[in-house]
C-alpha cells in the first residue's frame, strides 16, 4: 500500500483489522531525522543526564542509566550484556521537533482530537513522571536496540495501536491475530509464568513473520500479539495511540491487562 492511501477514508471503508506495511514514507506525512542520525544524536537532543529505562534482554529485568552511560554502552564492542531501550518517550524535548507521526495517526488519535488542549499545553516535563503528566504521553518514542535483542510476545499497552518506523537497522516481527481464541491462549500463557519455556507461536494456529528494514513504516492495529527480534543494531521511531476504529478490542485488551496484572514499566516493542 502507498502511504497516501492509508488515510481516514480507507479506515471508514475497510476498518483496520490487519497490520499494514508502508515501504516508503512518501505521502504519509511522517517526519523523521535523516538515516545518518545515531544514538549520539539522540543524546544531543535528549540531554546527557536524562535517566532512561533499560531492559536486560537475558534476565528481562529493568534498570536505569543516564543517556551518557547508554551511549557509551551502545558504542562499545564487544558488549557484555544485551540491553534494549524501548520506552523512551521524548515529547517536549528538543528531539520532539525532528519527529512527526504519520498524518493518519494525527487524524484519528484521541489525544490529538479529544484530550483538552489546555491540559496538553500545561505539559512541560519531558519525562514520563506520572505526577507531572497532563495527558497520556505516549505519542513519540525512540527505540535503541543492539543486535540480539528480543522482546517476547505481548500486546501493546492499553489496547493502543502503533506506528513504527525503522530509521536504522532491521527488526523481525512475529504476529498473531487477536481472535478470541488467540487472546485466551495468550492470557493463559502470560498467567502460566512459563513464557521462557514456551514459544507462544507454537500454541496458536496462525503466527506469521515479517522482516522490517530501513525506511519501512509498520502500522499495527489494536490487540495484535507480537514478538520482536533485532538482528542488527537498530534505531526506531514510533508511537502509540487510541482511536475510534478499534474500541471493542481496546476494551478487551484493558480487561486482559486487569486479569494478567500487566507491568507498565516497559511497553514491549
Amino acid at each position: 500500500m502507498q502511504g497516501s492511501e492509508f488515510n481516514v477514508k480507507y479506515l471508514q471503508q475497510n476498518g483496520w483489522d490487519y497490520p499494514i506495511l508502508l515501504k516508503s514514507s512518501e505521502g504519509t506525512g511522517l517526519k523523521v531525522p535523516p538515516r545518518t542520525f545515531t544514538v549520539n544524536d539522540v543524546q544531543h537532543y535528549i540531554g546527557t543526564k536524562r535517566i532512561i529505562d533499560v531492559l536486560d534482554v537475558n534476565s528481562q529485568k529493568g534498570t536505569e542509566m543516564t543517556m551518557t552511560q547508554w551511549v557509551k554502552y551502545y558504542n562499545s564492542i564487544p558488549r557484555k550484556k544485551i540491553l534494549n531501550v524501548i520506552s523512551l518517550e521524548f515529547s517536549h524535548s528538543k528531539l520532539d521537533e525532528l519527529v512527526e507521526s504519520p498524518t493518519i495517526v494525527r487524524d484519528i488519535d484521541w489525544v490529538d482530537n479529544v484530550w483538552p488542549d489546555e491540559l496538553k499545553m500545561k505539559q512541560t516535563s519531558t519525562t514520563n513522571n506520572m505526577e507531572d503528566m497532563k495527558y497520556p504521553k505516549v505519542k513519540k518514542y525512540v527505540l535503541m536496540s543492539v543486535a540480539g535483542c528480543y522482546t517476547d510476545f505481548h500486546i501493546d499497552f492499553g489496547g493502543t495501536s502503533v506506528w513504527y518506523h525503522i530509521l536504522r537497522g532491521s527488526k523481525i516481527f512475529w504476529l498473531i491475530p487477536p481472535t478470541d481464541e488467540n487472546l485466551e491462549i495468550y492470557q493463559q500463557w502470560v498467567l502460566s509464568g512459563k513464557q521462557q519455556e514456551t514459544f507462544l507461536g507454537d500454541l496458536v494456529s496462525d503466527c506469521s513473520r515479517i522482516c522490517l528494514n530501513e525506511g519501512d513504516t509498520f502500522m499495527i492495529p489494536t490487540a495484535w500479539i507480537h514478538a520482536v527480534y533485532t538482528p542488527t543494531d537498530a534505531l526506531v521511531f514510533g508511537g502509540n495511540f487510541l482511536h475510534s476504529y478499534n474500541i471493542a478490542k481496546q476494551l478487551q485488551v484493558h480487561a486482559i491487562e486487569d486479569r494478567t496484572e500487566v507491568n507498565y514499566n516497559f511497553n514491549g516493542r
